[in-house]
């Protein structure tokens, strides 16, 4: 008796994890996505689709995050200058141009420095490219900032030139 119910508990339990279950495919990584109107690129991270099949119908949902152009810092600084103004024009088009409602501004840093002074100056960085981006005419409900100070580097040798490529702020768009 206890090993019938055991076989119909292991089977109700199978039965429910199948019936429930998601199927998650990731498409491939897009190379770049023309902006309507503009010649400017931007490029999606990744695509995500999910489908649900319950054999009465299909639900698709996608996912997609978009990073324009970063903007690059001098080493202990968050202040924009004539270049970072000017990419930063380049990404008010774009996010104007496709009405983006769901704006993140990542702040980064090189690994100088300690742990919370970064995290402070990716908030300021961050916090300065919201400000420009607002002051362009992007609402600043539509964005949020979020500082990863050393934690998110693009490039891992131990010279200069790759430290002030980790010295940035991104914008993406979900």
């Amino acid at each position: 008796m206890k090993n019938t119910m055991k076989f119909v508990l292991v089977f109700a339990l199978a039965f429910g994890l199948f019936a429930c279950s998601k199927n998650v495919k990731e498409a491939p990584k897009a190379d770049a996505m023309a902006s309507a109107g503009s010649s400017d690129e931007i490029i999606a991270d990744h695509v995500v689709i999910v489908e649900e099949d319950n054999n009465e119908d299909v639900a698709i949902i996608s996912e997609t995050i978009v990073s324009l152009e970063p903007v690059y810092f001098a080493l202990n600084q968050y202040t924009l200058n004539k270049d970072t103004r000017a990419v930063l024009d380049k990404n008010v088009n774009i996010l104007k141009t496709n009405g983006a409602k769901n704006i993140t501004v990542e702040g980064n840093c090189d690994e100088k420095g300690t742990i919370s002074y970064n995290i402070a100056l990716g908030d300021k960085r961050a916090k300065e490219v919201k400000d420009y981006y607002v002051k362009r005419g992007i609402p600043a409900d539509n964005i949020t900032t979020v500082s990863y100070g050393e934690e998110r580097p693009v490039c891992f040798e131990q010279a200069e030139s790759c430290w002030s490529k980790n010295r940035r702020s991104d914008t993406l768009i979900r």
